[in-house]
């Protein structure tokens, strides 16, 4: 047929194969103000072919690289469990019950965010790799033992990742994580971070004193995990200058706070903030605690049948 075509017929058949390589993919900028169409990213369906359209677009979003400061909130919880009888002012604004995070990981799921690690954003300010549209850090701190028994099933149900700062000295007394659910968790991909050996107030300890609790912590958990272990999160949030130096001298990469904020560099990287989920929020103070969505680049990827 092709013969048949001639030099003009050729040229045509050119044009319109690359009419299709460029209309196979293109990108959109999607600013901080706008909100796509909650479950719009995302891999679409594919049919069965049937006589209708054997594909359906691919559509993805990402934060391009090379930007030094970024809009990514770091949720920080406690307690996911349901109130005890009588709490204390600390224990009431500390605890989130498990229908409470349901409804809010359901609401990030169906509105399109996708939860990374402290590991993603490191690697994502040193240039190793891009952040998905809408990205959202989950931090557990202290390792009591309902971030086993009913936030880690809650997470997983969701295909969810998350970051657990673990107080080492806790490990496998009654209230708190064994070895082997921190193992378990590691592995699915919870990221298992530090947060001391006994959780004092750092910013009152002296300098040998600090040093044992983010050396000796990180050891453990090395010692346990068989990898790296570069993440940490100062007690109380309470921490001083002298507190970032030991942490830079034992090998710690980034450590978090308890300073309200979603925005972070890689300079700060030693004081970055979280955002506490309060227990007393609504869904609506939730959403709100997300902050400005960091723009985006939406890409889109029509496949084209080869018939």
């Amino acid at each position: 047929m092709v013969a048949t075509l001639g030099r003009a017929g050729t040229a045509a058949m050119c044009a319109l194969m690359v009419c299709l390589v460029i209309v196979a993919s293109y990108t959109v900028l999607v600013s901080s103000g706008a909100h796509p169409r909650p479950g719009g990213l995302g891999p679409g369906p594919f049919y069965a072919n049937d006589g209708g359209s054997r594909f359906a677009p691919v559509t993805t979003g990402y934060i391009p690289l090379g930007r030094t400061e970024i809009s990514v909130p770091i949720l920080m919880y406690h307690y996911i469990q349901d109130l005890p009888r009588n709490p204390d002012t600390l224990t009431y604004n500390l605890t989130v019950t498990p229908a409470n995070f349901t409804g809010q990981m359901d609401w990030l799921r169906a509105n399109a965010y996708h939860t990374v690690t402290i590991d993603d954003l490191r690697a994502y300010f040193t240039g190793q790799h891009t952040l998905p549209s809408k990205p959202v850090v989950i931090t557990l701190d202290d390792g009591y033992r309902d971030l086993y028994t009913t936030a880690y099933p809650i997470l997983r149900a969701h295909d969810f990742k998350a970051v657990a700062y673990i107080v080492t000295g806790f490990v496998n007394q009654p209230r708190y994580v064994t070895s082997g659910m921190i193992v378990e968790m590691d592995r699915y991909g919870i990221e298992i971070a530090s947060h001391t050996v006994d959780h004092p107030n750092l910013a009152r300890l002296t300098e040998p004193s600090v040093a044992y609790q983010v050396v000796y912590s990180k050891q453990w958990l090395e010692k346990l995990l068989g990898h790296a272990v570069v993440d940490f999160a100062y007690p109380s949030g309470r921490f001083d200058a002298t507190d970032e130096v030991e942490l830079q001298e034992a090998g710690y990469s980034t450590a978090v706070t308890e300073l309200e904020s979603t925005h972070h560099t890689w300079a700060t990287r030693l004081a970055w903030s979280r955002t506490r989920v309060g227990g007393a929020w609504h869904l609506s103070d939730f959403i709100k605690g997300l902050g400005p969505i960091e723009p985006y680049v939406i890409q889109t990827t029509l496949p084209v049948s080869e018939s």
